[in-house]
């Protein structure tokens, strides 16, 4: 099952017979919890321990353009809703094969990225007005003390939800446009709640549009043995 000819550098990197359709409509759930559980457990790690010193990266005029707006915080934590529901709206079995192993695969790639060429934004200079009602200050303090300013390149955040609405792009098309404003909605609270350089914004995007082109137009495809197609 495939949808155009690998090419040749890749070709080496995948099963002849392609990667194996295991998702069905029976376990996509419990999958579902192991992939973010592992998404979560390679990034986590890379996130606190580093091998070499995080480095700072220089200030586009962008990065100093666009304003500090701790209120979007809201928008930058629906990340974690939005997989969900992609997840779960996913309907073509096929496609949420591609999608596990496209998803799966960006986080290694990002994390390997992480390990040999850490990079930090610096957060202090940024500290959260004292005027910050309660819940939203508990919300970014919380986000601050779990994610800390390193791994800024590509950024891991907007390289996921933009990767996860490509998806509707193959399925359900109706449904693209609003998972990729959605998507375009946290990418830019990457900025104005001062995570990522501008930088790793657009690092993140072309990382996104590798995987989706890898893994769901030139990956080759098969079922298992005489698992039937459901």
């Amino acid at each position: 099952m495939r949808t155009a000819p690998l090419p040749s550098f890749l070709r080496g990197l995948f099963p002849k017979k392609g990667l194996p359709i295991f998702l069905t409509k029976k376990n996509k759930y419990p999958y579902g919890v192991v992939l973010f559980v592992l998404a979560a457990l390679l990034y986590l790690p890379s996130n606190h321990i580093h091998f070499f010193e995080p480095r700072l990266l220089p200030f586009w005029w962008i990065d100093r353009a666009v304003p500090f707006i701790p209120e979007t915080v809201w928008i930058y934590t629906s990340e974690y809703y939005f997989f969900i529901v992609v997840y779960l709206t996913c309907k073509d079995i096929v496609n949420l094969n591609k999608y596990f192993y496209s998803f799966l695969v960006l986080q290694a790639v990002c994390v390997l990225m992480f390990w040999v060429w850490p990079t930090t934004y610096p957060r202090d200079i940024f500290p959260l007005p004292s005027d910050l009602d309660p819940l939203t200050h508990f919300i970014f303090s919380s986000l601050r003390a779990a994610d800390t300013p390193a791994n800024c390149c590509p950024s891991l955040h907007v390289s996921s939800v933009y990767l996860s609405s490509f998806i509707f792009l193959d399925d359900q098309r109706k449904k693209f446009p609003f998972f990729f404003l959605w998507a375009t909605a946290i990418a830019v609270t990457t900025l104005t709640t001062k995570q990522h350089y501008l930088v790793d914004v657009i690092a993140g995007l072309l990382m996104a549009l590798l995987s989706y082109w890898v893994f769901h137009k030139y990956v080759p495809y098969h079922y298992r043995g005489d698992q039937a197609k459901r």
